[in-house]
């Protein structure tokens, strides 16, 4: 009778130890995300680099952003044609390519996708950066 009464609390303890604490996630490698947002997944090569190093540039570029005090106020983040391709920059800075091959299997554009990305980029750095305004246009 004595084990039964404390089997429950045990079970109950061990559970909230396994639902209740909060683990990472696990993002993957073409994942970009920031200040919590995800932007989108680089899931194709592109101009001689493979998805792995374009999203790794990505970040980089976005760190940039965020380390840039001239950024530190916010800036405008901007998508324009580049030629099949549509760039997508902050203030004067580039931070992605969106290549055709992006936008394969999905309903959209090539420039569309990339307004999407960079409405989702303005969002996380906004949130990464509370004090400045990101805007697309």
């Amino acid at each position: 009778m004595r084990v039964k009464r404390f089997a429950l609390p045990a079970v109950m303890v061990a559970l909230g130890l396994v639902f209740g604490v909060p683990w990472p996630s696990l993002a993957e490698i073409g994942d970009i995300s920031v200040g919590g947002v995800w932007v989108c997944k680089i899931t194709h090569d592109a101009s001689g680099y493979s998805s792995d190093q374009r999203a790794v540039q990505v970040n980089k570029r976005i760190t940039e952003v965020l380390s840039d005090p001239k950024l530190r106020r916010g800036a405008g983040v901007s998508v324009r044609p580049f030629g099949a391709s549509a760039t997508i920059s902050v203030g004067d800075r580039l931070v992605f390519t969106v290549v055709p091959e992006d936008a394969m299997g999905t309903s959209v554009t090539t420039i569309e996708l990339a307004r999407q990305w960079a409405q989702r980029l303005a969002t996380g750095l906004a949130k990464a950066l509370p004090d400045a305004e990101f805007h697309t246009f």
